[in-house]
Parts: C-alpha cells; structure tokens; sequence
C-alpha cells in the first residue's frame, strides 16, 4: 500500500489554564459574561432534578468551572435519575424539589464515616456553595 499524498491541517487554539486541588493543570475555555447572572435563578436547598440538568448544562456552557464538578452535579440531575429509575424499576419524579446542598453535605458525612474518598463530592459543594452565595449580592440597587 502506498500513500501519495496527504494533506492535514492542526488548529491550535489557546486556552486559559485552571489548577484544581491536587495542583493539576485544567484546561478552560473562554469565559461567558453572563455566566455569574444566569445561577441566581437556582434555589439549591429547593431544586429538581429537571433544574439541575439545567444549571450543569449552562455551567458547562460558560466553561469557567471543573467538569468533575459538573459531572457529579448531573449524577443528581434527571437524565441520570431517569435512567437509574428505569434500570432498578423505582419510580422517578423528575419534578419533585429537594435540597441538594443538603444532600450532598450528608453524602460527605456518610463517606467520611465509612473512610471513603470525598474529594470529588467535596469540590462539587465548594461549587454549590459559590453558586448559592451569588445568590445573595444584589443585581440592582446601591449594593449591585
């Protein structure tokens, strides 16, 4: 077999770098300006599984934070749960609300009873906790 000819072209596009805890190097994308603004509208103690897919598809979208993050946020989410429903028989309600901040704080206390990692549940309510502080500053008035 002979190769006569053989054309390619390499793009390399420049990206921001991001450590995470470990001191590993995280490739990021360019950040979305209206990223910080549109996580207001998730109330973390009251969300569904619905409005988490939502809030990790727009995280993913601006591009600014880790997708392990991420990935853990939609283990909650309702494609996940629905699949997981279908595969065990349970019922799902991908409406119901609950208070995934307080889901996940527990899931760390049980991990760290039975000497289980935690870093990875630990780095998503780091982010949880960034997300529901924005919550609290102001977007209009003297303090915004």
């Amino acid at each position: 077999m002979q190769i006569s000819s053989v054309s390619s072209s390499l793009t390399v596009y420049s990206q921001k770098t991001n450590t995470d805890s470990d001191g590993k190097v995280l490739p990021q994308v360019q950040k979305s300006a209206e990223s910080g603004n549109s996580f207001k509208q998730y109330n973390l103690q009251n969300i569904s599984p619905r409005e988490i897919d939502q809030l990790a598809s727009e995280l993913r979208k601006s591009g600014d934070f880790d997708v392990r993050n991420i990935l853990m946020l939609e283990t909650n989410g309702e494609k996940f749960q629905s699949h997981l429903s279908a595969n065990s028989g349970r019922d799902f309600d991908e409406s119901k609300k609950s208070d995934l901040m307080g889901s996940i704080e527990e899931n760390i206390n049980m991990s760290k009873q039975r000497n289980e990692p935690t870093l990875l549940a630990e780095g998503l309510l780091k982010l949880l906790q960034k997300i529901d502080a924005a919550q609290s500053i102001p977007s209009e008035g003297l303090f915004a």
